[in-house]
């Protein structure tokens, strides 16, 4: 009879061996895919959100504001004798929950609540609200989708974010709701008229969501940066110090998704040796108010004119 031959106790390790490194090679291509796929779908999302404001700013000549804004004006119909304050919403991309207050225009008083809306509320009214009430809904054709980028829907499952974006406080917003005064002249950013350099001013970035590895945190004054406006440091009438989301990566590339006031979309690079929190602040703040701004790929450093 003829001895069948099978593999041996060292074959089969060896073989086992060789599948679990091509699994796990497979699996750090498919990872990394995934991770590009969602960065590039959250930067489509951004160009898609700045070319809103561009629709935007061509139909009433201003840039969405990024924060709802309550404006009072002085109604003279009456007469001089009969002048009243008339309050009113300069509605932010994303509004604020004002409850119905001005659904049907300004009235004789102020909303005194509801206000700023988190991106991780979970409640269907205030929800919608904020997002069919803001300024860009119907330039978004009505789409959810845009406002949430699919990595932070992936890293914050629970929380189930409503957004993924700030805009830069720099386009106006009410730091306290009640007490600050606008008239409705005061508010808005003429649409190009009021950059010497579009091209520089941050218009979007994404909320700090992802824990890759910075010293970044979600900070404000209720644990969270959660609202839609990015308060950077030294924002007149604001204590937050918030700044732009390091959360994608690219092979060992750490990167933020911005979008400038211009329109056109960049990665800005988390440095080799990273960045303070004081640094961080800092590339926040130059980029919100328009300073050109240079990367030697260890530093970003104010460029002077």
């Amino acid at each position: 009879m003829k001895n069948s031959k099978g593999f041996t106790l060292i074959e089969l390790i060896v073989v086992i061996a060789i599948i679990g490194i091509l699994a796990a090679v497979m699996m750090g291509t498919f990872s990394g895919g995934t991770d590009s796929a969602r960065a590039a779908r959250c930067m489509t999302n951004m160009r898609n959100l700045a070319a809103a404001c561009q629709s935007y700013g061509m139909a009433s000549s201003f840039y969405p504001a990024a924060g709802s804004i309550e404006y009072f004006k002085v109604d003279v119909s009456g007469g001089k004798r009969n002048m009243k304050e008339v309050y009113g919403e300069i509605k932010g991309w994303i509004s604020w929950n004002s409850q119905g207050a001005y659904r049907n225009g300004p009235t004789s008083a102020k909303a005194t609540s509801g206000w700023i809306t988190s991106c991780y509320d979970q409640s269907d009214i205030s929800r919608t609200y904020a997002l069919t009430n803001g300024a860009l809904w119907k330039y978004v054709s009505g789409s959810h989708e845009v406002y949430v980028c699919p990595h932070h829907s992936n890293v914050k499952k629970r929380l189930k974010p409503n957004w993924s974006y700030v805009m830069n406080a720099y386009f106006g917003w009410t730091a306290r709701p009640g007490t600050d005064i606008y008239t409705e002249d005061d508010c808005p950013i003429h649409y190009y008229q009021d950059f010497k350099r579009a091209d520089r001013f941050l218009l979007f970035a994404e909320i700090p969501f992802a824990d890759i590895g910075t010293k970044s945190k979600e900070t404000t004054s209720a644990g969270l940066q959660c609202d839609a406006v990015l308060q950077y440091k030294g924002l007149e009438n604001s204590s937050q110090n918030e700044t732009i989301g390091f959360n994608h990566r690219s092979g060992k590339t750490t990167f933020a998704n911005v979008v400038f006031a211009d329109g056109h979309t960049e990665k800005i690079i988390y440095p080799k040796n990273g960045l303070s929190e004081g640094e961080q602040q800092e590339l926040t703040t130059w980029l919100c108010t328009g300073v050109d701004v240079s990367f030697d790929g260890k530093k970003y450093e104010k460029m002077t004119n």
